[in-house]
């Protein structure tokens, strides 16, 4: 049993007398927001309304005076730096029962956070914010079968320190703050999903607080259609998901790399795209396109390919066989075979801080991808003006596993590709002058739009919320948007759980 509480330093952050000012309005046409415009606001509770939601909820109220109350309410994606009313802090499943209760009886919006990492800061909200990051820890429930328990605030980190003790791994993330939860009912991509499948494919089980305040534990038999709508529905649609049940496997060695090229990027990028898809299951990979800042601009600094690579024990195969003849012009900033799975993780690891970005999306086919495209993407990327801060374009292999399943034997629909793409946009305020992120704003719209007409890119993936994208519900869940309309009307018929592109009943 390795299950760990994760306890608030203090039991309560209570405040004590006098009233907090909202800092916006609680307006429904906040994009970010969770607000509900049916519902009669009340602009600030009385204290004796937060003593109340203080009782039920065992980790405690934080408030905009108490200590730590901005540390725990800043997202990842400071465009979305909303401060809320208060914070509940919730460890166990009674207090999310709790919390959703009180704030449907006050009548705010609210928003749910695991990890904070929204890209279109739906998980931030002026009205309550239910933390779930104290509710975290893995736990082995059935050893022989390979199941685990993974509560609803777990992030990343713990996911991987946890999961090392054991011995066993899942399709996971690389970014240490992301939280497990947003991160599985959106699908979930990582370098072993062309091997064991998207994250979600793992999911045998999920406990779900829905706009009633039940409590449903959802899998195969029971619940079914709220099971197949939280295998890459997203999150904030059904439900306030506590715990997962994942189907793991053994952390074996595995051998790992990453490599860089400076020059006849066309060709590199182009032969890297054409040949990875034809790779065996136990490959996964990362591409990178870096534009460079504006400041590394002026010190001479170009645009690089990079890659970042994984290989699990394949027949007598190594790195090198994977990438051919790219292996030798390739600059190897380093390469790891045949070492401990979780230690290969260290250096696939991302850490990341909070900042300003916006990232678009889309699913391209290999076939589709010819070397005049991609000579195309690269002219389009030199014209990005810049900010302070470097951008690229990427590539996230899937196919393989991937692909194994129907579209619609998940809420996850985005089978039979060869790669995720996507655009960033990032910047940082007041370094970057508002004229100038708008101009950076515009280029990434244009060059994504490029992007899907060169490539005949399709969709979105719905765990890169773009604010910005036309026609979001069927990008993101293209023929599985009716049936999943149809568990919202089920389990959520009055939207209680309400975001900007959150799934509407029918």
């Amino acid at each position: 049993m390795m299950l760990r509480n994760i306890e608030p330093s203090r039991r309560n952050f209570l405040v004590g007398a006098g009233k907090f000012a909202a800092v916006a309005p609680l307006a429904a046409s906040m994009p970010w927001g969770a607000a509900r415009a049916a519902t009669p606001v009340n602009a600030c509770p009385p204290v004796s309304a937060w003593s109340d939601l203080a009782s039920r909820v065992s980790g405690g109220v934080l408030r905009p005076q108490d200590p730590f109350f901005n540390d725990v309410c800043r997202p990842n994606n400071l465009r979305y730096n909303t401060l809320p009313m208060g914070i509940a802090r919730c460890l166990k499943t009674e207090d999310v029962q709790g919390a959703l209760n009180w704030v449907q009886q006050q009548g705010l919006p609210f928003a749910v956070r695991s990890g904070g990492h929204n890209y279109a800061g739906y998980s931030s909200t002026n009205g309550l914010l239910i933390d779930m990051s104290l509710m975290a820890g893995v736990e082995v429930v059935d050893k022989k079968e390979g199941i685990v328990r993974v509560k609803g605030g777990t992030g990343n980190a713990l996911v991987y320190k946890d999961l090392e003790r054991a011995g066993l791994t899942i399709t996971h993330g690389r970014c240490d703050a992301v939280g497990a939860a947003g991160f599985l009912l959106g699908g979930g991509i990582g370098f072993s999903m062309r091997m064991y499948g998207i994250a979600s494919d793992l999911l045998t089980g999920t406990t779900v607080v829905t706009a009633d305040a039940n409590i449903h534990k959802a899998d195969a038999k029971n619940d079914s259609d709220l099971y197949w709508a939280c295998r890459g529905g997203a999150g904030g649609n059904f439900g306030i998901n506590t715990e997962f049940l994942l189907r793991t496997f053994p952390a074996e060695t595995v051998s790992v790399c990453q490599l860089k090229w400076t020059d006849k990027q066309a060709d590199v990028l182009h032969a890297l795209l054409t040949r990875l898809p034809n790779m065996p299951n136990t490959f996964g990979s990362k591409i990178n396109v870096t534009l460079p800042s504006i400041q590394q601009r002026c010190q001479g600094i170009g645009s690089e390919v990079s890659i970042l690579a994984q290989l699990h024990k394949t027949k007598g195969k190594t790195l090198k066989d994977m990438f051919g003849p790219l292996w030798e012009t390739a600059q190897k900033v380093w390469v790891h075979e045949d070492i401990p799975y979780w230690v290969a993780q260290d250096y696939l690891a991302e850490e990341t801080y909070p900042y300003y970005y916006q990232e678009k999306s889309s699913y391209v086919q290999a076939s589709r991808i010819s070397r005049d495209g991609v000579q195309t993407l690269l002219d389009a990327g030199r014209l990005q003006p810049g900010t302070s801060m470097p951008v690229a374009y990427k590539f996230f292999q899937t196919g393989g596993a991937c692909n194994d399943m129907r579209a619609d034997a998940t809420a996850y629909v985005h089978r039979g590709n060869d790669w995720l793409f996507s655009v960033e946009m990032n910047w940082w305020q007041p370094t970057d002058p508002q004229g100038l992120i708008n101009d950076n704003l515009t280029w990434q719209k244009d060059f994504y739009a490029l992007t899907n007409r060169t490539f005949s890119a399709v969709g979105a993936y719905q765990n890169f919320p773009d604010p910005t994208l036309d026609d979001w519900a069927k990008a993101y869940y293209g023929e599985n948007l009716t049936r999943l309309r149809e568990v919202k009307t089920k389990y959520d018929r009055d939207s209680v759980f309400n975001y900007g592109q959150g799934i509407k009943p029918l």
